[in-house]
C-alpha cells in the first residue's frame, strides 16, 4: 500500500473529498531539493487539487487523515493510461495505411491514428466507471496534526 497524509476537505455519504499534505524533500533523491516528482508538481501547479476518496471510518472536514492506495492498482492503472492510447493510436495508423491506396496513404494513416486514439479515450472513461471499486481509502484518522509551515531558508550565510 501506498500511504499519504492528506485534510478532509468535505464529505459527501460514504466519500470524503482530500487535499494531499505538501511534504518536504526528504533527501534520499537528492540531498539539496529531494524528490523530483514533487519538484515537477510545483512547477507545473497541480491540476486537482481535491481527491475523492472512500470514506469508512467517517472522517469529518478538516480532519487530518491517511489515505491508502494499493500498488498493483496504481501500476495497472498506469499501463491503462498510458498503454492503451499509445497501441490504438499506432494500431489506427497501421491499419489506416494498409488499407489505403498508395496516394491517400498518409492521409489514411493519420485518420486511423486519430480514430484509434479517440477509441482509447472512450474505452479508458467506461473502465474508469468500472473501476470504482480500486479507489483509494481513508486508513487512519491523524490525531493532532499540525498544518505545515514553510521552512526558513538559508540565504544569509
Amino acid at each position: 500500500m501506498i500511504l499519504s497524509e492528506a485534510q478532509v476537505e468535505r464529505c459527501e455519504g460514504e466519500f470524503a473529498w482530500v487535499k494531499i499534505r505538501p511534504h518536504s524533500p526528504c533527501g534520499h533523491c537528492d540531498p539539496k531539493t529531494g524528490c523530483k516528482s514533487v519538484s515537477i508538481t510545483r512547477l507545473f501547479g497541480q491540476a486537482q487539487q481535491s481527491y475523492q476518496v472512500k470514506n469508512p471510518l467517517q472522517a469529518k472536514p478538516n480532519d487530518y487523515v491517511k489515505v491508502a492506495v494499493n500498488e498493483t492498482d496504481l501500476l495497472g492503472t498506469a499501463v491503462w493510461a498510458y498503454g492503451l492510447p499509445l497501441i490504438l493510436l499506432m494500431l489506427g495508423a497501421v491499419l489506416g495505411s494498409a488499407i489505403a491506396q498508395p496516394p491517400h496513404q498518409e492521409l489514411y494513416a493519420l485518420l486511423g491514428a486519430v480514430l484509434g486514439f479517440s477509441i482509447s479515450f472512450i474505452v479508458l472513461r467506461f473502465r474508469n466507471e468500472q473501476a470504482k471499486h480500486s479507489q483509494p481509502s481513508i486508513v487512519e484518522i491523524l490525531p493532532n496534526i499540525i498544518p505545515l509551515k514553510k521552512c526558513a531558508t538559508h540565504e544569509s550565510k
